[in-house]
């Protein structure tokens, strides 16, 4: 076992010595390859092999991204949970080049798919496993429920291949749509534990930050039944808006109780909290949907910006903390990455909603200030992925 405390002179490389390291790594690459990718397929200027465009750009936001962002923090934070050395060095190369394999989806034949299948969804049944081990063997049973949402994403990429397929109906819905909320899931768990203790930390307060128990047994329970709803019941009964305006407004109350000031001067917290701002502005634009003629997917995106915000705020924090950085003062080009991709979302989700007159302009422009974001994210983060922690530490 790795000693997590002390210098250890390993011969590993540091990209792969954590998680975090390769799989930020990757999901600054496949964010912004896919939506290059995505901006030739929109404007009509190359096709898939068989795959409809569109099923596969959701896809690799959920499946190739939401999953390498979460796998590469899950790997190491259940390291920081447990105190149990997860994933390294070879291991942990087999696992990225799985995911790397599983990029090919929209290239391969539809005789492929099988293999295509296996290499893309075993890349989560493996990551699933590789991250319940330390928890399942400290017995931290406070982090289970992460186990259970992690096979729940597998069980939806199965589906969304069954459906690929034609071996299971509605299964290509089913499967982006089951394993976009749980992703969402996820990141609310995960921004309820962590982003009052960041707001408290960051800026020094000395009270701590307000949190219910029947906003979190709420939101739980509206949250479920809107999944359940959304991906096997879709319906245009206006009485069913009551599900995602009732998390419009619990959500709200969170970031109302969460709110300081101080955190507009810190990139670290104010992108985080607009994220969530994004989250919650989903819901209602869903329940706004039963009633007004909006936009198609507006709801959608705006989930999807709000996981893209979340994810990259997550992932440059915790680069930070893990290679022996101050999280306290980060790098000042924080900001323009952030901003890039808030102004990205500006213009996929605000201004439609305003008007259509200039849709494809504005998508295109959204989709050129996504890969700005990205880009830069990835020229300023590789570095650290490649070099060892600044104290000398493992990790």
């Amino acid at each position: 076992m790795i000693n997590l405390n002390q210098d250890v002179n390993y011969p590993t490389t540091p990209l792969l010595r954590l998680g975090f390291r390769a799989f930020f790594f990757a999901a600054g690459i496949i964010a912004t390859l896919s939506m290059l990718l995505w901006v030739l397929l929109y404007q009509g200027l190359m096709s898939t092999a068989y795959l409809a465009p569109q099923y596969w750009h959701a896809h690799e936001m959920i499946f190739a991204y939401a999953s390498a962002t979460i796998v590469g923090f899950l790997l190491t934070a259940s390291r920081n949970w447990t105190g149990i050395q997860t994933l390294y060095g070879k291991p942990l190369l087999a696992l990225l080049v799985l995911w790397i394999a599983a990029r090919f989806l929209p290239w391969v034949s539809v005789e492929l798919m099988w293999y295509q299948m296996l290499l893309d969804t075993g890349f989560l049944l493996l990551a699933t496993v590789a991250i319940s081990y330390p928890i399942i063997k400290a017995k931290n049973w406070n982090n289970v429920s992460i186990i259970a949402k992690l096979a729940l994403l597998f069980a939806a990429h199965v589906a969304y291949y069954l459906g690929v397929m034609g071996l299971l109906d509605n299964g290509v819905y089913i499967g982006i749509y089951a394993g976009f909320y749980l992703v969402i899931s996820l990141l609310f768990m995960m921004s309820r534990r962590l982003l009052p203790f960041f707001i408290e930390r960051g800026l020094g307060l000395d009270t701590e930050l307000k949190n219910s128990k029947f906003l979190d047994l709420s939101s739980l329970l509206l949250f479920v039944a809107f999944l359940l709803v959304e991906v096997f019941f879709p319906s245009s009964n206006p009485a069913l808006a009551l599900l995602p305006l009732s998390l419009f407004l619990i959500h709200a109350k969170r970031l109302f109780n969460w709110y300081a000031p101080g955190i507009w001067r810190k990139s670290l917290l104010w992108s985080i909290y607009l994220s969530y701002a994004f989250l919650t502005l989903g819901f209602l634009l869903n329940a706004l949907g039963y009633f007004l003629a909006l936009p198609a997917y507006l709801d959608t995106h705006s989930f999807a910006f709000g996981i893209a915000l979340m994810t990259l705020s997550m992932m440059c924090r915790v680069s930070l903390g893990h290679t022996g950085r101050n999280v306290f003062d980060p790098p000042k080009a924080l900001n323009l990455i952030f901003i890039l991709l808030l102004l990205s979302f500006v213009f996929r989700v605000l201004l439609p909603s305003i008007s259509t007159t200039y849709y494809t302009t504005w998508i295109l422009t959204s989709q050129l200030l996504w890969i700005g974001s990205f880009v830069y994210f990835s020229i300023i983060y590789t570095p650290m992925f490649f070099k060892p922690r600044t104290d000398g530490q493992f990790g």
